[in-house]
């Protein structure tokens, strides 16, 4: 199925969008647990960063479901991890991936000690997996002849 103009424009707006929140790793990169508790600007901005990073990957993947007439679950887990069904999109990347989307209810609703562990895993290993992701992303956008805002090889491909 080809993509509309309206999916276009939304994918090529959100992978912009990640694009730019994961060149703020570096923000975060040595936060430590005392920041976290003891700085509430440091902790509600990672939070947010977290959250936008993790809502725009659903956002991608609806757009991407709905463009290819593929069912959008009704769980946002469920909806990153149908990515999978795509050629285009590593099982384990989605998978790892999808299982960070618990992240965003645990930030909403945890203790800070039980927020800090998770907040510290996703500051260490999300770089290089949403980097992946986007790599995968540009690349389905190239092979459905729709322009990135950059093409898939600028990105760091490395870990951060």
């Amino acid at each position: 199925m080809p993509f509309n103009k309206e999916h276009k424009y939304r994918l090529v707006r959100y992978v912009t969008f990640l694009e730019k929140e994961i060149e703020d790793y570096g923000l975060f990169d040595g936060m430590t647990h005392e920041d976290y508790i003891q700085n509430r600007s440091k902790r509600r901005d990672v939070e947010r960063w977290i959250e936008n990073q993790i809502n725009a990957t659903v956002d991608i993947a609806k757009v991407i479901l709905n463009a290819e007439d593929l069912p959008v679950p009704d769980t946002y887990r469920e909806i990153v991890a149908n990515l999978a069904i795509l050629p285009a999109f590593k099982k384990e990347t989605i998978e790892a991936l999808s299982h960070w989307i618990r992240l965003r209810n645990i930030i909403s609703h945890e203790y800070l000690d039980v927020k800090w562990d998770s907040i510290k895993k996703f500051i260490l290993s999300g770089y290089v997996l949403y980097n992946e992701f986007l790599y995968a992303i540009k690349s389905y956008l190239v092979e459905k002849e729709i322009t990135p805002n950059s093409p898939p090889n600028s990105l760091i491909r490395d870990s951060h």
